[in-house]
């Protein structure tokens, strides 16, 4: 009994909510499902999301290009002062303490490029020193590397600049490819929404029907009841279908109030505005044919791309592993010209040439075996990527397969469905006249009346799974087949 008690304050509640919701002065505007999906597609929280999403991955290719191209750098120290005691080397070899009392300055300008093709980094660079020195024998110094070109590299097994020329590229063409199959999944999010708030509100008209008609019924059975041509059973009974009616319109009230808010929230619209939704347009019918629809796929999809990130990435890691256990070389080379002088003017007389070269190496010689663990380890996940791709390649196929015979299946079951409908409204009608004329009892006019909300939320039911195939085939396709072409949408790019 409580349970029951506090159950109908809750709906007492959400009802009251419903009545503020919708004053009478309140505007109010119908909109259809292709509105209500391109409203989606352009203002929900969902769309501001994948948005995001696709320009995090468009800066992220941004920043990809930008470290293909050449980089100026400027570094500097201005200065670096010191005074101090030091232990200083003198030209005899012995050691004194000194003290001092100088200023460091250092300033180096370079241009960096990355080199794809070996892995490694050229550089040219500019490099200016001062030293001053303070107290009575006070004097000024400087040093110039005005040229210098250098090349580091820091392993010749293993080049990432490659694989990212690889990776990369395909990245970003996925970006693109899920920001259209997001786009699908908003509009697959817009049609449940839609389609509940829609039967929500058939419902709501259903159920006011059949309170007034059972209404009518009531006054007529009493009528009927002064003379004697209906008992007391049957008045009690229309009694009770007028209760479960009122009942029934309480709650089908708090479902449409509900399914509204869904709807509202999503699409972002304005609350203070009393939303109706109009029927769709008549469902129309276009071939889609299994081997065009998985060809499409193939090419569309970006499932299809995944699996091919997915390889790369696993052959990008064996190939670091199986470098890394190898032996490793470093190479680093300089040439320049340098000079030493009290002044700059003389910084570039009699340029002295300045060569380095340095080349490193490092190698495994006991390691009891790790090195091979993390090759094999490599070796088996680039192996498991491959078959799970397989795998999922094989569950695309048979998704769109499913989805292809549906599509094939639905024309006769949405044509079962709306003739279901209308000889369903049609026979309640007859049946009601029945029911008037004596014909029938009171437990077939109930059935008739069921048996017609049974096929109207059938015939939307089977609307709503037609829109649902429409874009679940758009989205593992990423192809319009009524329009024959392939879905875009406008995004800005920043390649």
């Amino acid at each position: 009994m409580k349970t029951m008690t506090c159950t109908c304050r809750k709906m007492l509640l959400l009802l009251l909510m419903a009545s503020a919701y919708v004053p009478l002065t309140v505007a109010q505007r119908s909109i259809n499902l292709q509105e209500a999906v391109l409203m989606a597609q352009r203002q929900s929280l969902s769309y501001k999301i994948a948005l995001n999403s696709h320009q995090s991955s468009q800066w992220t290719y941004r920043s990809y290009q930008i470290s293909r191209k050449p980089a100026l750098y400027l570094e500097g120290t201005v200065p670096n002062y010191s005074r101090s005691i030091n232990k200083i080397t003198l030209s005899n070899g012995e050691d004194s303490f000194v003290g001092q009392n100088q200023a460091y300055s250092s300033v180096y300008l370079s241009l960096q490029q990355n080199i794809t093709a070996t892995g490694g980094m050229l550089s040219l660079g500019y490099r200016l020193n001062r030293i001053d020195v303070f107290g009575t024998n006070s004097s000024v110094s400087y040093s110039s590397v005005p040229v210098s070109l250098a090349y580091t590299q820091n392993t010749l097994g293993y080049n990432q600049y490659k694989w990212l020329k690889k990776t990369e590229p395909l990245r970003f063409e996925l970006a693109d490819r899920k920001f259209v199959s997001d786009m699908e999944d908003i509009g697959l999010s817009t049609i449940d929404k839609f389609f509940n708030l829609l039967l929500a509100q058939t419902q709501k008209e259903l159920t006011a029907k059949n309170l007034a008609s059972s209404d009518t019924l009531l006054q007529i059975a009493k009528e009927r009841f002064k003379l004697g041509t209906v008992g007391q059973s049957e008045l009690l009974q229309l009694r009770l279908n007028v209760l479960e009616a009122q009942k029934a319109l309480t709650q089908d009230s708090v479902n449409l109030f509900l399914a509204r808010q869904e709807l509202v929230r999503y699409l972002n619209l304005d609350p203070e505005v009393n939303w109706m939704i109009s029927l769709p347009e008549e469902a129309s019918f276009f071939m889609v044919g299994f081997p065009e629809a998985l060809e499409r796929a193939k090419n569309n999809s970006q499932e299809v791309l995944k699996f091919r990130l997915n390889r790369l990435e696993a052959e990008q890691h064996v190939a670091e592993v199986t470098a890394a256990n190898k032996v490793q070389f470093r190479i680093a080379a300089n040439f320049g010209l340098s000079n030493t002088a009290p002044n700059l003017p003389k910084l570039f007389d009699r340029m002295e040439n300045q060569q380095n070269l340095s080349i490193g190496f490092s190698m495994p010689i006991l390691d009891w075996g790790n090195a091979s663990t993390r090759r094999r380890r490599a070796e088996a996940d680039l192996s498991l990527v491959e078959h799970q791709i397989e795998q999922e390649q094989v569950e695309l196929e048979q998704e769109i397969a499913l989805q292809v015979s549906r599509w094939s299946l639905l024309p006769q079951q949405l044509d079962v469905a709306r003739e279901s409908r209308e000889i369903s409204e049609e026979n309640y009608a007859l049946e009601q006249q029945r029911f008037l004329r004596g014909s029938i009892t009171l437990n077939d006019l109930n059935i008739a009346r069921a048996n017609r909300e049974r096929a109207v939320t059938a015939y939307y039911e089977v609307l709503k799974v037609y829109w649902q195939l429409y874009f679940t085939i758009r989205k593992l396709t990423l192809y319009d087949f009524e329009k024959k072409g392939e879905l875009k949408y406008v995004i800005n790019k920043s390649r």
